[in-house]
């Protein structure tokens, strides 16, 4: 279940983390553990901390597209 979404479990994100593992575990088999058990789980099952990426409420794609640092720019680069 780990390698899908909450949403796929029925729950609230997009990411997987102590807090809506508890709840899943809770709702699922009635077993009650803290979010910081649940957190030890996730490292002792070999998965790493993501976090998702902030977006800018109404922002323009273009031109978010031309400020990201991996697209080339004309001109010296400086290094």
């Amino acid at each position: 279940m780990l390698r899908d979404t909450p949403a796929v479990a029925g729950l609230v994100g997009n990411l997987w983390d102590g807090r809506t593992l508890s709840a899943y575990l809770d709702q699922e088999y009635g077993v009650a553990l803290g979010v910081r058990q649940c957190q030890r789980l996730f490292r002792q099952f070999g998965f790493r901390l993501r976090k998702p990426r902030g977006l800018v409420a109404k922002a323009d794609p273009e031109s978010q597209a031309a400020h990201k640092k991996t697209q080339q720019h004309g001109g010296k680069s400086g290094y």
